[in-house]
């Protein structure tokens, strides 16, 4: 049973209690002169050296002075280098000087662990408690979003790598999730999935994100696409479907209350709004322009008072949004589609949009080769210093740079793309068509294929849950 109540994430604990049982006149008291603990992440493996555990002791050389584990780490297990996969109980200060001593994390959802010790000269004997943080927690659940056909469906895909397809339907008595799911987000009760009907009464299915069961549904929506949260709320955005003459319609975004699951408010945007994004306390709003495909702007809402504050002009028909380390907002728009030499289709002023969220001025680049269907083209690495976007092939580009990249990250194109937020793996949804199963392929930052899974028709979006 642990001695002490465990601090949160990335708390490092500098000493625990020290008790000498025994004080020999002849052989000098060691001294605990440093018990700083370790942090590391999630799965990782650390060393323990002198800087983080040190005896001190006048008359005893390093390699006497002996270490025994009492109480041993819950969530992993201590090793020598020599061979990091067997536990060891016991080791010398000479051991944590030469750095041979090392933590190996188990992967647990955990963010501490500790191990109880004895350390003796030969005749006195101290003991305390070693602190460790865990900097990450480990992603346990991923949801792959398929819009599909007539029905759309969740695959969920554990720490395991064991996929449940239909995972919604399985979870709550085989009722499907409804025509065309568009996006889902999660907080810590529950996930939100936006559901975009052909009929215009879309709506939004709330399930408890523990089991997936059923919990509430947000209905009154014209044509959902975009769910954020952002103060204590969520928000929708909503617009509406194609009418006879593909005319622009200017549209909205709902403001949800968490608790009760109703409409609270209605905020005019621009024409066809999609991905929505928290920048401090301001929600970004990307006007695509919907089946007109004739907006350019992103809509700024002030969280706090739930109005437009500005509207800032971008490339033509933006749809997808990240949010970068220093705060501003990278916007990928679509362009424009040109059918006039149809069947081959061209992109008019495509491009990616920067929003420097201090002074509202707009840095754009041109996006030509366009050749990725769908609008969930960008995303952003871990540290949120690398834009992932797609256009003919998937690319990088450092948030300093100031042209697009011209060398392909991953020479291919695909119908959304996610970044898992512990590892920086990108998700990369691969559709082939809406009535088929399609595939999610992970790859490391360096652009390294890790694994596939076979999912849902048409998937679009993976979310991560720890």
């Amino acid at each position: 049973m642990k001695r002490f109540l465990k601090l949160g994430l990335g708390l490092l604990i500098a000493s625990s209690l020290f008790v000498s049982c025994s004080d020999d006149d002849d052989n000098a008291m060691p001294n605990l002169s440093v018990n700083n603990g370790i942090v590391l992440e999630n799965s990782a493996t650390a060393a323990i050296t002198g800087s983080e555990l040190n005896v001190v002791d006048t008359d005893t050389d390093d390699i006497d002075i002996i270490y025994t584990v009492t109480i041993a780490p819950e969530n992993g297990f201590l090793a020598n280098t020599a061979d990091i996969t067997t536990s060891v109980a016991n080791f010398t200060q000479a051991d944590l000087t030469a750095s041979k001593i090392v933590y190996v994390h188990d992967g647990s959802q955990t963010l501490t662990d500790e191990f109880s010790f004895t350390v003796t000269d030969g005749d006195n004997v101290l003991t305390g408690i070693f602190n460790i943080s865990i900097g990450e927690k480990q992603i346990g659940y991923f949801y792959v979003l398929n819009e599909g056909n007539s029905n759309g469906s969740v695959t969920m895909i554990n720490r395991n790598d064991e996929v449940t397809n239909n995972y919604f339907s399985s979870a709550n008595s085989s009722v499907a999730l409804g025509q065309y799911p568009q996006s889902m987000a999660i907080n810590d009760e529950y996930a939100f999935i936006v559901v975009t009907t052909a009929s215009g009464a879309g709506y939004v299915e709330v399930v408890t994100a523990s089991d997936f069961v059923h919990y509430a549904t947000i209905d009154g929506l014209s044509y959902p696409r975009e769910i954020a949260f952002a103060n204590g709320k969520a928000y929708v955005s909503n617009g509406n479907g194609a009418d006879a003459n593909y005319s622009k319609q200017n549209n909205e975004v709902y403001v949800i209350d968490l608790k009760t699951m109703n409409k609270t408010g209605q905020i005019a945007v621009g024409a066809g709004p999609e991905k929505m994004i928290v920048s401090g306390d301001k929600l970004y709003v990307a006007n695509s322009g919907g089946w007109s495909n004739d907006d350019n702007t992103v809509s700024v809402i002030d969280v706090d008072t739930d109005k437009v504050v500005e509207t800032v002009t971008v490339k033509s028909c933006p749809k997808d949004l990240v949010v970068d380390a220093n705060g501003n907002v990278w916007v990928y728009c679509g362009g424009a589609p040109d059918y006039s030499n149809y069947p081959n289709v061209t992109y008019v002023n495509a491009g990616i949009s920067k929003i420097n969220t201090s002074s509202s001025a707009v840095t754009s680049y041109d996006l030509s080769n366009l050749t990725t269907t769908g609008i969930k083209n960008i995303a952003i690495s871990k540290d949120e210093k690398t834009v992932y976007f797609m256009s003919d092939a998937v690319y990088e580009m450092n948030i300093t740079d100031t042209a697009l990249p011209t060398a392909k990250f991953i020479d291919a194109t695909f119908y959304g793309m996610d970044v898992n937020p512990v590892n920086g793996n990108l998700w990369l949804c691969e559709s082939t068509g809406a009535t088929t199963p399609g595939k999610v392929h992970v790859y490391s930052p360096q652009a390294d294929k890790i694994k596939d899974f076979t999912v849902g028709g048409a998937p679009n979006s993976t979310v991560f849950r720890y």
